[in-house]
Parts: C-alpha cells; sequence; structure tokens
C-alpha cells in the first residue's frame, strides 16, 4: 500500500472508513481523483499534495473523498 497511508488516520477516522487494505486501495484512489493525482504518479507526489493542504484544504478533501467512496460500489462509508 502506499507510504503516505500510514499518516491518514485523521481522514479515516473522519470518514468513518473501515482501516483494511482493501478499504485504503479505495482511499487511495478516491484521495488521487479529489487532488487530480494521476494513478501513475508514485507515494512522494500525493503525500506532498496532501501536506500542502490547510485545514479548508483538509475538509474539502474529505468531503470529495467521502462522496467519491460513497458513490463506488461496494459498503458505503459514513
Amino acid at each position: 500500500m502506499t507510504c503516505y497511508m500510514r499518516q491518514m488516520s485523521w481522514l479515516i477516522d473522519a470518514i468513518e472508513m473501515d482501516d483494511t487494505p482493501k478499504e485504503r486501495r479505495r482511499l487511495d484512489e478516491a484521495i488521487r481523483s479529489a487532488l487530480h493525482i494521476p494513478v501513475e504518479d508514485h507515494c512522494p507526489e500525493v503525500w506532498s499534495a496532501i501536506k500542502a493542504l490547510d485545514d479548508d484544504g483538509r475538509a474539502s478533501l474529505i468531503a470529495s473523498t467521502r462522496a467519491t467512496l460513497a458513490g463506488q460500489s461496494g459498503d458505503a462509508v459514513g
């Protein structure tokens, strides 16, 4: 799994997601979509974009990932 995911407990808690490998993969896809980061980009690019977020950016990421995950097949989140 991606290197930055171990730092994402704040997001996992905020969206009330099960912390499993399958759910982390779904979350990674949702984060990349929200931040407009291509799948082929590596972990450091994603983590840099996340670290650069201010409080409003984090709130927006929470809302966006929650909506994306709820729209994907599988269990609903949040």
